[in-house]
């Protein structure tokens, strides 16, 4: 009897160790763990649609050029509390239209 209590409370044990192993990997015990922010994903466009409506690069603000230049050298780029109001859609610049995806992980 004592042995197969002590069979028991190993199994038992190591199931609650890989429960909780599990749950931390996954991230579910520690939600911030894999929490992660917006980014801005910028690639040629080649089909564009005709009633696409592009965005011409020199009407964002600064602060949205500097964005689409960092996605467009680096896609995707982080927002970094950076505003984007053109949202999932078309900018063209220096004669290419490019399309822009905000991803969300």
């Amino acid at each position: 009897m004592p042995r197969r209590l002590g069979l028991f409370a190993i199994v038992s044990l190591s199931l609650v160790l890989f429960v909780v192993v599990f749950l931390f990997a996954t991230g579910t015990l520690v939600p911030w763990s894999n929490s992660c922010g917006q980014s801005l994903g910028v690639d040629p466009a080649d089909d564009v649609p005709a009633d696409a409506d592009a965005v011409p690069y020199d009407s964002l603000s600064p602060e949205e050029q500097a964005l689409f230049d960092d996605a467009l050298s680096e896609s995707p780029a982080g927002f970094d509390d950076r505003r984007w109001s053109v949202g999932n859609g078309y900018v063209k610049k220096d004669n290419t239209t490019y399309r822009t995806s905000i991803l969300v992980c």
